[in-house]
């Protein structure tokens, strides 16, 4: 779906799964491409890379995509939905 995710939920979600499981981010339902998860990074960081700073805003906290790994797999999708 199309909601947020808390750092939160997200920890809780990978909590059912082997901490030795490798992790990939799929995009592109239609025509799935897999790749690799690159590094996170946290919006005060950039802030801070900009000279700036996060102030009272809330962190946002980004998983930037890595190498490329091909194809994924489309029913992924389908195995997803609740």
């Amino acid at each position: 779906g199309g909601a947020r995710v808390k750092v939160r939920q997200l920890l809780d979600l990978l909590a059912e799964y082997s901490p030795e499981a490798e992790v990939r981010l799929l995009h592109q339902p239609r025509y799935p491409l897999a790749s690799a998860l690159g590094r996170v990074v946290g919006e005060s960081e950039v802030r801070e890379h900009e000279g700036g700073e996060l102030g009272d805003e809330l962190e946002v906290v980004y998983l930037l995509e890595g190498q490329p790994l091909g194809y994924g797999r489309a029913c992924a999708w389908e195995a997803a939905s609740p």
